[in-house]
């Protein structure tokens, strides 16, 4: 049950982590890509973290370890990996 709880929790926090990692401004700056609004750069923290809350309500404390190592390796992988060239062509 644990694992399941921690897989449902990750993939809540993906989208999060997927929109935060694309409106960065600074790795915007590093690839040369043009500035993007962060309109919803809240709503997406939220969405980061309100899993792993969750998962403390819940009172799965094993389930929120493994999100948490899991989340950041995740955030990590996302953000190694370079945008797409068609990411600078695309509108604001």
């Amino acid at each position: 049950m644990t694992a399941l709880f921690t897989l449902a929790a990750l993939a809540a926090t993906l989208p999060g982590l997927a929109y935060l990692t694309a409106r960065d401004p600074k790795r915007r700056r590093a690839f040369k890509l043009p500035p993007r609004g962060r309109r919803f750069a809240l709503p997406a923290c939220l969405l980061v973290v309100a899993p792993g809350v969750a998962l403390l309500v819940v009172g799965e404390g094993a389930a929120f370890v493994m999100w948490l190592g899991a989340a950041t390796l995740l955030g990590w992988l996302i953000a190694a990996r370079a945008p797409s060239p068609d990411a600078s062509s695309k509108s604001r």
